[in-house]
């Protein structure tokens, strides 16, 4: 803030030396500043000049602390470093940036005692809403009373019995494409690397994957459907190696995100004789930048990021205004499905998924994990 010098003493400009310089109330300027339409433009025009020439900048912590608003919504994602959840950030801020938001970015490391304690964070730094990708199936914690009143909104990721908005992607929807895709190529056998089916999106990704098997008639071979641990680049690169360590291993795996995908290429690249690289085929689901140079991707799942950022933004908005009438809505966005030409994908005719059978045929994770 500028300041200004009074009987030898440096003191900060202040809202009323605006109003004395523009000839107006403090009311006037505070309502020209808050671009309200009663203020007609001659007027508006005077306060933002005298803004200018004193070098005015409001005490935004002291009017948060009047009007309970801070204007910052609060994002809690599992790594900093998966480009899907930056992507949806980045989404979401070209949305609410001309709303006059800005944002709070932190990560809960994938642990979900370390997403407690940043959730605490927030709540304490007053953010008027919530953004989370949940780092497990854990849900206590976001039942807390301090979030009583604090918008929430969960991405990519739902827990089961938490009544809070949520968008995601169908994930059945895409896997199955990706079996079907493999399959019209040629492929009878198909191994699985994933997540802990615990996590949401882990086990949607795994229950379509076991749908379309059994839809299109192929074998399940447990030794190949694995899914352990975080969505990470070191498990796509574990899993892949314990796949391939049997003598009998498919050719054709479908790999559950881009980090393990891009883990399962790299130790296929440093271990992999050329001969053994050839035959080699993924189907991944997320469709970044980079996937056609991932040489082994045939075929990918391509979330909607702009529509991600959009749903979450005007749920926000709604629940930020008072409407809490629809309360939880769950919304969930159809992907769309990429074939990299270039590296071998063959292009093929979409099958219509039947969603409400695929739920109403769906298992709990205890009874999903049972089946091995």
């Amino acid at each position: 803030m500028e300041s200004r010098t009074v009987d030898n003493n440096v003191v900060p400009v202040t809202i009323k030396d605006v109003a004395r310089l523009a000839g107006v109330s403090i009311a006037t300027v505070s309502r020209a500043l808050n671009e309200s339409d009663v203020v007609k433009d001659r007027t508006r025009k005077a306060v933002l000049d005298a803004v200018e020439k004193l070098g005015y900048n409001r005490n935004e912590v002291a009017r948060s602390l009047k009007f309970r608003q801070t204007r910052t919504i609060g994002i809690i994602a599992p790594e900093l470093s998966n480009i899907f959840f930056m992507e949806v950030v980045e989404a979401l801020e070209r949305c609410l940036a001309p709303k006059g938001y800005s944002m709070i970015i932190t990560s809960s490391y994938d642990s979900v005692e370390e997403e407690k304690r940043k959730l605490q964070i927030l709540i304490e730094r007053n953010v008027d809403g919530m953004v989370v990708m949940p780092s497990g199936s854990e849900g206590e914690h976001f039942l807390s009373k301090a979030l009583t009143n604090i918008p929430l909104v969960l991405v990519d990721r739902r827990i089961k019995g938490l009544k809070v908005d949520s968008v995601e992607t169908d994930n059945r929807f895409g896997v199955h494409k990706m079996i079907q895709a493999l399959h019209n190529e040629g492929f009878s056998r198909i191994g699985f690397i994933g997540g802990d089916p615990d996590i949401h999106t882990a086990g949607e990704r795994l229950h379509g994957y076991l749908e379309a098997m059994a839809k299109y008639n192929l074998p399940v071979e447990d030794r190949f459907v694995l899914h352990t641990g975080a969505m990470t680049q070191h498990n796509g690169r574990e899993q892949l190696r314990q796949a391939l360590a049997e003598p009998d291993h498919p050719q054709a795996f479908f790999i559950a995100n881009d980090s393990m995908h891009l883990g399962a290429t790299i130790h296929a690249v440093e271990n992999l004789t050329e001969q053994e690289l050839k035959g080699l085929v993924f189907a991944s689901f997320d469709y970044l930048s980079y996937a056609p140079l991932l040489k082994f991707c045939h075929y990918a799942v391509s979330q909607q990021f702009e529509q991600i950022g959009e749903e979450v933004a005007e749920l926000l908005l709604k629940r930020l205004g008072g409407d809490w009438d629809d309360l939880p809505r769950h919304i969930m966005l159809k992907p769309e499905i990429k074939v990299i030409q270039a590296n071998g994908g063959i292009p093929f005719e979409h099958e219509e998924h039947n969603q409400e059978q695929a739920r109403e045929t769906e298992l709990d994770s205890g009874e999903l994990c049972s089946y091995f």
